[in-house]
């Protein structure tokens, strides 16, 4: 009898964890459904976390007071380890999608506290050939972001008389040479990271500029260490109405 009895309590809260399971593990599908759309990063732990969810709900459904509380516990802490995981190192993303801008840009300002040296505040009217990309610094490796469109050429003119103004160098983009050039004095407003060190590297989406040699980069912001490069720099291309921000580190 005593037996019994304590077999309906096993049974009970088995059953009671495992609707626990079914709510939690349905949040947090539902939030990692909505930053994966927004993000457009995390399917990975949104996959992980609805076959959480699915696994639960069946066994409310079907069998969870069949099921040993032990195992129930175990196969919670399993996928709780794994979206843990998941979820603390972000590695980036790509977006083609215009809309989603000011969402990316404040998820990674809060997730990862980067500082933006150079985007702009909103995305002009009326653009094309839009992408967005983002890599954060993991170790030795340099993370970048950059914001690159064509718009109209009021547009591109308005920003090209604001960041030429503000540029610390201004070099043709074909003088780089996969990213780097040695500039010939270093501008009293660039950072010194090792000592004479007049090494320049800038982030450029290749693709983008693959046809167009012709742009310029205006840097606004520089710190000269061929290890540990920073950099912020405009990339414009007047004639074709072409720009991007670029942030090194």
């Amino acid at each position: 009898m005593t037996t019994d009895i304590k077999q309906i309590k096993f049974e009970k809260f088995n059953k009671a964890f495992t609707i626990i399971n079914v709510v939690i593990a349905g949040l947090f599908t539902l939030l990692f459904l909505v930053l994966f759309i927004l993000v457009e990063s995390g399917l990975v732990r949104l996959v992980i976390s609805g076959i959480w969810f699915a696994f639960n709900l069946i066994m409310v459904l079907k069998c969870a007071e069949k099921i040993h509380v032990a195992v129930n516990i175990i196969l919670t802490v399993i996928f709780v380890t794994i979206l843990f995981f998941q979820s603390i190192f972000f590695l980036g993303f790509s977006s083609d999608t215009p809309w989603k801008y000011n969402f990316q840009k404040s998820y990674i300002i809060f997730r990862n506290n980067y500082e933006f040296r150079v985007a702009p505040e909103k995305l002009p009217d009326d653009i094309s050939d839009y992408s967005m990309e983002y890599l954060p610094s993991i170790m030795q490796g340099t993370g970048h972001s950059s914001v690159r469109f064509k718009a109209s050429q009021d547009v591109i003119k308005a920003y090209e008389e604001e960041y030429s103004a503000k540029a610390i160098y201004t070099y043709p983009l074909s003088v780089f040479d996969e990213g780097h050039i040695t500039v010939e004095k270093v501008s009293p407003k660039a950072a010194i990271g090792m000592t004479d060190d007049k090494s320049l590297f800038i982030y450029r989406d290749t693709d983008f500029w693959a046809e167009s040699t012709s742009a310029t980069v205006y840097v606004t912001s520089a710190t000269h260490n061929w290890n540990h490069p920073h950099s912020t720099a405009v990339i414009i291309y007047s004639e074709k109405n072409m720009i991007e921000f670029a942030q090194l580190g």
